[in-house]
C-alpha cells in the first residue's frame, strides 16, 4: 500500500523522535494521540461524511507558560465515499502520513489554542466506472484546534483540518492526547 519513498520520509522523523528519548527530560516531552473524526470531501459528488481515525506521534521543542511548539508524524484516514453520480459510478479512498509543526497558546490553566501546519503523504484511490485513478502525493495540510488539560499528561481535543489533496478532504474530530 505505501510506497518505499513514502515509508522512509515518514518514518525518518519517528525515528528522530524515538533517539532523543534516550534522556529522561526527552521522553518527558514525548506524546501521542488518537481520534475519531468526521470527513468530508469536496473532489467526489456527494453529501455523505464517513468517521475516520488517526493517530499521531509528537515531540515538545518548546513548552513553557506563554507559548508551546512540537513537532508531530501522524496517520489520518481521509475516507471512502461512493456512489453514483452523472451517470457513473464512483468510489473514493484517501490516507494520509504527515509530518507537521504544531504552535499552542495557553489562554487559561487549563486551556490552550493551536495550529498544525506541515506536509501530507497522501495515498488515494478514485475509481469512475471501472476506471482507477491514483491520487497519491505530496500536499499541504494545516488546520486549528484546542485542547482541554485533564491532568499534566492527559488532554482531550478538539481539532479541525485540512488537506490539499486532489479531492479536498476535510476533517473534524475529538480525541485524547498523552504525554510522557
Amino acid at each position: 500500500m505505501l510506497k518505499t519513498s513514502v515509508k522512509k520520509t515518514f518514518l525518518t522523523p519517528i525515528a528522530a523522535l524515538a533517539l532523543m528519548g534516550i534522556s529522561n527530560q526527552a521522553i518527558a516531552d514525548i506524546y501521542i494521540g488518537a481520534g475519531a473524526y468526521q470527513s468530508e470531501t469536496e473532489g467526489v459528488p456527494t453529501n455523505d461524511d464517513d468517521e475516520v481515525s488517526a493517530f499521531f506521534l509528537g515531540y515538545n521543542f518548546i513548552d513553557t507558560n506563554i507559548f508551546m511548539f512540537s513537532v508531530e508524524g501522524g496517520y489520518y484516514d481521509l475516507g471512502s465515499f461512493s456512489g453514483e453520480a452523472y451517470g457513473s459510478n464512483y468510489k473514493s479512498e484517501a490516507e494520509a502520513y504527515t509530518v507537521a509543526g504544531v504552535a499552542y497558546l495557553p489562554v487559561g490553566p487549563f486551556l490552550e489554542v493551536y495550529a498544525k501546519a506541515g506536509v501530507a503523504f497522501v495515498e488515494g484511490e478514485t475509481v469512475i466506472n471501472g476506471d482507477k485513478h491514483s491520487d497519491d502525493g505530496e500536499e499541504a495540510f494545516g488546520g486549528i484546534g484546542m485542547s482541554i488539560d485533564i491532568l499534566d499528561t492527559l488532554d482531550i481535543y478538539a481539532e479541525y483540518l485540512v488537506f490539499d489533496n486532489e479531492i479536498e478532504s476535510e476533517i473534524a474530530g475529538v480525541g485524547v492526547r498523552l504525554a510522557f
